[in-house]
């Protein structure tokens, strides 16, 4: 399985190192800086490639999102079209009130397969939080993480991705 991780901080890289204990290939873009996403790839070594947005939602089996909340508007416009993929939301926007980020970007996408995952940077052993709307997605999302050695956790519907985006740790960073 081929994932394509759209982001490439150290957010993105552990995420990256994680996924590849899966047996999967990391593919890292970055919408905002384009080294970045092969400094990412090289961080990683063998199984991991940098690409674009708009080639991930091509040839990617599955996408997960890791940007900045502030550059989500850049990575979905790189990105184009992506209606029927899988994508993994591993964002952490700002408190939305009464709606959660994932369920803002599935409408944006008008993609009913976004599972929120990977909020927080985990290591084998850990569990990690899941929401999402399609059954098929979430089990999808749930084999990943378990293959990853980690123990999915099901808090339901994306409605409750709330709580995981409000839980997850602030990041702080540079611009």
């Amino acid at each position: 399985m081929t994932i394509g991780i759209i982001g490439a901080d150290d957010r993105a890289v552990a995420i990256g190192k994680l996924l590849l204990r899966s047996g999967s290939t990391v593919c890292f873009s970055d919408p905002m800086h384009q080294q970045t996403s092969a400094s990412a790839a090289h961080a990683l070594g063998n199984g991991a490639f940098a690409s674009t947005p708009y080639r991930q939602a091509a040839t990617c089996d599955t996408l997960l999102l890791t940007v900045h909340w502030e550059d989500l508007e850049t990575a979905l416009n790189a990105l184009g079209s992506y209606k029927d993929g899988l994508l993994i939301d591993a964002t952490r926007p700002p408190d939305l009130g009464e709606h959660s980020g994932a369920e803002l970007l599935a409408h944006k996408l008008d993609n009913r397969h976004v599972v929120k995952a990977f909020v927080e940077p985990s290591k084998p052993g850990d569990t990690i939080k899941i929401a999402a709307d399609d059954p098929e997605a979430r089990e999808r999302v749930e084999s990943l993480i378990s293959a990853c050695g980690c123990s999915p956790e099901n808090v339901g519907p994306l409605v409750h991705a709330r709580e995981i985006e409000r839980h997850a740790a602030p990041l702080h960073y540079l611009r």
